[in-house]
This record gives structure tokens, sequence and C-alpha cells, in this order.
């Protein structure tokens, strides 16, 4: 029985074998290199045949056909035993003969002696040429594939002159034709198989027609496809040899047939025919199979298809109904080890696979009797022998173990301390007698052992025989906080998100607790063993220390850390009152220091002294310096100790006030720069002084000082002045004020100079309005020239002339020598004005003007009555007198008639003239 079994499986191996060294190619196709579309006739053209995934290439032959012919064939000589794409190449000369040819290449591999015979061969879809030459004629299409009984229609055109073009051409014929450049061959039913379509031209001038053979393909396809075992019907036995056969009824042309063999879904592989029959015959193909017991149940079938080329319509397929073939093979046993291990209350079941076809029926026997295999086996039954038993031929013995555990027996928790010895009571029994391992982690420990913080955790004893079982202790290590991690200093920016997180190694977990100023935009969250206090928005306020402190029950650890935020100031919640005292020299005041937060220190220290209170008594008198300042201290918890101070400002009004004017007594002269000086005396402090200047009641300007001495001095100011007249008997006067502020006494304490009364000794200044630069003197009328000056001292004025008199000259009667050019001069201290007068002598026509006028009224009036008397004498008369006229006491330039009416006159005298 082994032997045949050991036979069988030689034969699979080795059929499989072969299949495998042997390995067909995927796919094989032809293509013209470098080149699409029509070959022109006269030109060289490379054909390549790809064949993809072949092995061994050394088995490997590529042939060439054209049509039905063969031309050549190409070997491959490399080593290379996995599958490998190769190609083979084929050059071809172009001419009207290869027009409509086709082109085909088939992978030929030669099978070693082990392997299936014939040759496996694979043949390419055909590769239809089409030369285009010179010649005038011009098929379209220049190849056609047509249905056996389908209608077909080609044209045939030229563009040269001729004397006649026809088609010959056994059926649907055209005769020879004159005047035209295009004919057409129309079959409506083409029936003739090996038709030889020619159209020829008869060309002027030439001996011969030229001609061109239209190729064409006449196809039917197959009536119907089978496919049976040749000499045998029923079930197949594994390992035999059949032979498959696909009949194809009544199919053309029979070179472009192909039959497709097919186990399921999977090709298996094709049959080619080279026969050249063209009309409709019946053909068979074979393939040889040795069904295994992986066929049984499989379906077999096979496909005929015709390979009419890649421009041709593409027929459908023909498939043959499914060959379902039903595989015997004889009864084995297997999977059946000598020793079986099974679990207390598992059975024989599914143990010993048995296979066949027809399926056999196995018995299971102990001591010889027939058991059932479902039954649970026990403990008791450890160590037994079993047979599997289908017939003489075909047993298999088995020994059974009975596997029962591990059991395992331990506490779930315990507790220890750190640094405490400990070794788990726990125990395992089972069969095998279990292996005890102890894990942590995954990792391996051993007991006893000394514990560790690090130690606590879960632990797993693994009990392991042929079956595991495990158990997990919890040892709990309790051990005092360990110090603090991850909390650190920080320094944020203003407004910036702060994270403190406090977390300390303790077991039980420890208990955490801040100590830090309390702000409302602090936060504390505690959380899986962390403490986290966050600030929101940091500000000057969160400016401090925070103390995190970890406890449990068996000890506490603290730590802190400083938080700075930069670019706000640190709080300081002290509050001074006041915090500014102004205090004049020798008094006395009280400050208060108060705060809102609880304080561990609180703080005076003044004068070297320290008082432990809030309340302070300032006294001026026991300043030892002008700047002694008191500070009050405070410690806060989280912040940092601060300090602030009471800014005092000790003042002393000044002695005295006084105005001078620099290196200079007695009057000023006009225009002169002069320097006043304003001294204040003992006055303290400078940098606060103020001195005003004043022009009697005019606030003229304001002089302040820098000087950072805090002791009363003496301290001057000066005012840069240039007297003009309008100061003569001015008063200046300064003021010292001291600018203590709102905190200062209300209004500020001034002290004033006496006043500075100045006298302005200016140059005389002549009246220029009453001394023409001009004066007219007619003959023979008197006139005076009055010079006017205004000066401090008053000045003396005097003429150039000898008949000048103070400041008046007189001509008494004007004559040839008042002509000429006269000086005013005025004189005092201060300076002299000079002012000259041009005298200019004129005659006095004035009487013979007013005669002249005086005739012309005379004249006119002697006219107007004349006229008067004659036109108007019939018509109206009357008197006109004027009486009492006298010259107006008011105006000498209005006469008066005693009435209420007046009369223009221009009164002329000597001074108008002159004017």
């Amino acid at each position: 029985m082994c032997k045949g079994i050991l036979f069988r499986i030689f034969l699979v191996l080795l059929f499989y074998l072969c299949k495998n060294v042997a390995g067909t190619p995927n796919m094989v196709s032809i293509s013209v290199v470098g080149h699409t579309g029509p070959m022109v006739e006269g030109t060289w053209y490379e054909l390549r045949c790809d064949v993809q995934k072949v092995a061994p290439d050394q088995l490997l032959t590529v042939r060439w056909y054209k049509g039905q012919t063969l031309l050549t064939d190409t070997s491959f000589n490399d080593s290379i035993k996995t599958p490998v794409d190769k190609s083979a190449t084929y050059w071809i000369f172009a001419n009207t003969t290869d027009d409509g040819a086709e082109y085909r290449c088939e992978a030929v591999l030669r099978q070693r002696q082990a392997g299936p015979q014939p040759p496996t061969t694979e043949m390419s879809e055909p590769l239809l040429v089409t030369v285009y030459c010179n010649c005038p004629v011009v098929l379209q299409p220049p190849a056609v594939v047509v249905e056996y009984g389908t209608s077909v229609s080609v044209n045939c055109s030229t563009s040269k002159p001729h004397f006649g073009m026809a088609w010959e051409v056994s059926q649907g014929a055209v005769d020879p034709q004159e005047g035209v450049q295009l004919i057409t061959w129309n079959v409506p039913r083409l029936e003739e198989w090996d038709i030889k379509p020619l159209c020829y031209i008869n060309i002027k001038n030439q001996t011969k027609p030229d001609k061109r053979h239209l190729p064409v393909i006449v196809y039917k396809t197959p009536d119907n496809v089978s496919i049976s075992i040749v000499n045998h019907t029923g079930p197949v036995t594994e390992g035999t040899q059949y032979e498959l056969q696909c009949d194809v009824q009544n199919v053309a042309p029979v070179h472009r047939l192909t039959v497709k063999w097919y186990k399921g879904q999977t090709l298996l592989t094709d049959t080619f025919f080279n026969d050249p029959t063209k009309t409709p015959v019946n053909r068979f193909a074979t393939l040889q199979i040795s069904p295994s017991r992986a066929d049984d149940a499989a379906d077999y079938w096979c496909e005929a298809e015709l390979r009419l080329g890649p421009a041709a319509p593409q027929p459908p397929t023909m498939k043959s109904d499914p060959l379902h073939i039903t595989v015997h093979y004889g009864p084995e046993i297997s999977d059946c080890p000598e020793y079986v291990w099974l679990k207390e209350g598992e059975n024989l079941e599914g143990y010993c696979s048995v296979t066949g076809n027809p399926l056999p029926e196995p018995r299971w026997l102990k001591a010889g009797k027939p058991i059932d295999p479902t039954s649970p086996l026990r403990r008791t039954e450890n160590r037994h022998n079993y047979t599997m038993y289908i017939n003489e031929d075909t047993r298999q013995h088995l020994m059974v173990f009975v596997m029962y555990g591990p059991e395992i027996s331990c506490r779930k928790h315990i507790t220890v301390l750190e640094n405490e010895e400990v070794e788990p009571n726990c125990t395992a029994e089972g069969f095998p007698p279990p292996e005890v391992t102890w894990f942590k982690e995954e990792q391996r420990v051993y007991f006893p052992q000394r514990m560790q913080r690090a130690d606590a955790g879960k632990y797993v004893l693994v009990a392991v025989n042929n079956s595991t079982s495990n158990h997990t202790l919890e040892i709990e290590v309790q051990y005092s906080p360990s110090d603090i991690m991850g909390l650190n200093d920080q320094s944020v920016t203003q407004g910036s998100k702060v994270d403190l997180n406090c977390t300390s190694s303790a077991w039980p977990r420890p208990d955490y607790e801040w100590i830090y100023h309390p702000e409302p935009n602090v936060r504390i969250v505690s959380e899986d063993g962390v403490s986290k206090l966050s600030i929101a928005s940091a500000s000057g306020n969160n400016t401090g220390t925070y103390t995190c402190i970890a406890s449990n029950t068996l000890g506490k650890t603290n730590l802190t850390v400083r938080v700075d935020v930069q670019g706000a100031e640190a709080l300081c919640p002290l509050i001074v009152n006041p915090s500014h005292v102004v205090l004049e020299y020798r008094g006395s005041v009280v400050v208060e220091c108060n705060t809102s937060v609880s304080p561990s220190d609180l703080h005076w220290e003044f004068l070297n002294h320290r008082v432990n209170n809030g309340t302070l008594l300032v006294n001026s008198s026991q300043f030892k310096n002008w700047d002694e300042t008191p500070r009050c201290t405070g410690k806060f918890i989280g912040l940092d100790t601060c300090t602030k101070h009471v800014d005092i400002t000790l003042y002393k009004t000044p002695d005295n006030v006084s105005i001078s004017i620099v290196n200079h007594t007695g009057p000023v002269i006009e225009g002169t720069q002069y320097e006043l000086q304003c001294d204040v005396q003992n006055v303290a402090p400078v940098q606060l002084l103020t001195v005003k200047w004043y022009k009697g009641q005019t606030l003229l300007t304001d002089t302040f000082f820098n000087d950072s001495i805090k002791t009363p001095v003496n301290q001057s100011a000066t005012l840069q002045i240039s007297p003009s007249r309008a100061d003569d008997a001015a008063d200046y006067w300064c003021e010292a004020e001291l600018r203590l502020g709102p905190a200062g006494p209300q209004p500020p304490p001034t002290m004033k100079s006496n006043p500075l009364n100045i006298t302005v000794y200016y140059k005389p200044v002549i009246n220029k309005g009453k001394l023409p630069a001009t004066m007219p003197v007619f003959w023979g009328y008197p006139e005076v020239l009055v010079c006017e000056a205004e000066g401090h001292p008053s000045p003396v004025i005097s003429w150039t002339s000898t008949r000048a008199e103070g400041g008046n000259l007189t001509i008494t009667v004007a004559t040839i020598e008042n002509d000429g050019v006269y000086n005013c001069t005025a004189t005092n201290s201060a300076g002299t004005d000079i002012v000259s007068v041009k005298v200019v002598m004129k005659e006095d026509y004035l009487p013979v003007v007013a005669g002249f006028v005086a005739l012309v009224v005379v004249a006119t009036s002697l006219i107007f009555i004349c006229i008067y008397s004659i036109y108007y004498k019939n018509k109206k008369t009357g008197t006109y007198t004027v009486e009492g006229a006298n010259l107006s006491a008011q105006n000498g330039n209005i006469a008066q008639n005693g009435k209420d009416h007046s009369i223009p006159m221009k009164k002329l005298s000597q001074s108008t003239i002159c004017a």
C-alpha cells in the first residue's frame, strides 16, 4: 500500500517539476520596429516577435511565417532558467507582392525527454501588411475581411490618364471603362471562398497594364463547438492519462482558427492550425491531461476563435459546454501523528484525516474494541493506544496522552514595603508537570527578590505543559515621595500662559499642596498623579515663588521654583499713605504702611532704626541730611520681599529775595543791554524753585533750576533787558516760588523782591511833522519856522540862523537874503538830532489872479443879463439882494447873510498860499 502511495506522489511531483521547468509563454506578439501604418515599396523593414515570460529560453525557437509559408526560425542559447522576456527580429523588403500579406511568428518550446509531447507552441496574431507603391492603381480599402454571404465594396482609382480601367474577378467583375478615374467592385452577397480580385489600368504609352491585387479573407464562424474525453465516459482515475478532444464544426478559413483550452477560468493552452484550406471544414484539437484529486469536480471547456487581424471585424467566439469530471482516488489516512496530546474533555474527532473518492468510512478501536471518537477523554485515560481502521491495508495507530491543568493556586494582591524581600506563595499542578515562570512586562523575573519602587506592578505566573495557564499577581510596593520632577523656574513674557507641573513618584499616591500668592488667574488641577498649576495671561502679580509639596503616609518632599514675568512690574502689595509728603523744614508728619495680604513680616526702616509696626512719625528736625527716605518692607508668601518708600520733599522758604542791575547804578540808556539779577537767599530744594520776572504787573518770563542740591542754598537768576523810552519810570521786580505740587501747600509759598524803579535816558527826536523839508516864502510876507523835540533829559534846540530864538525861526519880511537851508539841532546827554529845512522865495501872483477872475465874472454877468432881458422880460421879472453878508466867525471860508443860508467862500492868506 505504501509503495503505491509513494509512486503516485512521485508521478505528481514529476509532473509539476516538468511543468515548472518548461514555462510556456504568457503572450506572443508581432510588430514592425519603429514604424506604423502602410509600408512603402522598395524599403527594408524590421519585424520583431516578443515572447513574454518563457523558460528556459535555451529550449525556445521562434518561427516566422508569411501566410502559411515558413520563412525561417530563430533559436536562443542563453542558460537562464527563470521566466524572461525574449525578442527575435526578421528583416523584409517591401514590394507589391507583400501588399495584403499576413506575417506571423510562433514560439515553440522544445520539451526535455520527461516533458509532455509534442512541443508547446504559442502563435501571435497575424500582422496584415499594406504596401504603398508608385503604381497608379489605388485600392480603398487596400484589403478586406468579409463574412461569407455578406456584401463587399472596394474602390479602385487612379490619377493618371488611361484608355480603360476594370475589375477582373470571378464574382462581380467590372468591364473596362474609359473617361473615369474610379470604378467600384461591389458584390451584394459574396459566395466564393478563394476569390482573388484584380484591378488593372491601361496607361497610355505603356505596353503593359498596371495591376493591383485585392487581398480578401472570407470567413465563417463555427456551427458548433463541443468537448469530450476520447474513448472514455464516466469518472476518471487519479494519475491516469486521458485525452480531451475539442470538435469545431464547419469553420473557415482553418489557418485563422485558434482553439483555447480552459480549466475553470484558467487558460491552459492554445492550439493553432496551419491547414491552408479556405472552405468550411470540421476540425478538432486534442489536449493530454492526467487528473489529480485536486481536479475533482473541475470543468474543462474549449473555445474556438478566428484570428482575422487587428484591422478586421472581430467575430464572436464560440464556447463548448463545460465537461464536468469526477476524479476517483483511493483512501488515505493523513495528518495522523504517532502521539496525540489531548486536553481533558477533548475527543479524537478531527484527528487523522481520511480522504478518498468515494469517501471511506473509518472506525476507531481501543484495545481492539470500537469506540466513539466524539466521546470526551478524561485524565484517567492518559497513555492509552488507539487505532483508526479502514481496511487491513489502511490503518493507523496512535498513543493518546490526556493533558490537564495547569491549575494555579495564588493570591491576587500583596502589599510590601520598599527594600522588603518577597517570595510569592503560589503553586501549579497538571499533566505533564507544568514549568512555572514569573514575568513582569514580558520580562522574566526570579523570586525571592528585594523589592524596590520600580518593581511594583503586575506579575504574571505562567504555568506551561502542553497547555498554558497564567495568573496575575499585583504587588504593591509602598514608598515615600521621591524628589519632585518636572518643576522648573520659568521666565515668560507678559500675557503668556504658564504651566507648572509637579509630579512625585510615591505609593500610595501623594497628595499635592501649593504655596503661592493667590491670584484670580491661577488654577490648580490634579490628574493622573500630576498636579498642574496654570497661570492664564501672566502679569506682574504672578511674579514670585511657587512651592509644591508632595506627601503621603510615609513622608513628604517639596520644591520651590520662581516665575518671572518679563515686561511687567512685580506685585508689591504694600500701601504707603501718604506716599508723597511735602514737609516744611522743622515740621513733622505721620505715615502709615498697610497691606491686604497677610505678611510674614512688616516694618519701617528710617534713620537707621527699625520700627516693627505700620505707623511712623517723621520729624524733619531729626534729619541728618535733607534726603532721608523712610522705607516700609514686607515679606509675603509666594511674593518677593518688597519695599516701598515715602517720597519726602523737605522744603524751606527763602530768607530774602532782592533785585538789582548787574554792575550798574543810576539811569539807563535806551537801547543798551542790561542784566537784571534776582538773588534768593537760603532756599531748598533748588530744583523746585521758580523765579518769576515782572515789569509792573506783567509777567515777563520764568527761570527754573536743575540743581540736585536738596539743602538750603543761595541762588541767583538773571534777565537780559534792553530798555526803551517806554520803560522810563517802570518797576521791575522778581518773585521766588517753590513748586511743591498738589501735595504741598496751596497756593505755593512765594516771596517777592522790592521793586526796581528805572529811569531811561534817550536822545532827542525832532517832530518832523511841523518842519517840512521845503518851505516856500512869498516876498514881503512874514514867516515863522517852529522846531520841537522830545528827549530825556530835556534837549537844547538851536538853529544855525542868528535870528533863531529858542525853537522858533522868525522871518519878519521875506527878502532874497532869506533864501537857503536852515538846520534845527536838538541835543541832550543821550544824543543829538538834526533836521534841515530849505526856504524858497516865491512871487505873490494872487492879486493879478483875483483881478482877472473878477473881470471874467462881470463879463459873464452882463451877457447873462442881456439874454435874460431879451427872452424872459415879458415872462418874469424880480430883484435879488444879498444883505448883511458877513464872514462867519466859525468858518472863515463861509459867508453868512444873517438868515438861515450860507455861501461857500475861499479865504486867501499868506499862510495858506505857503502851505
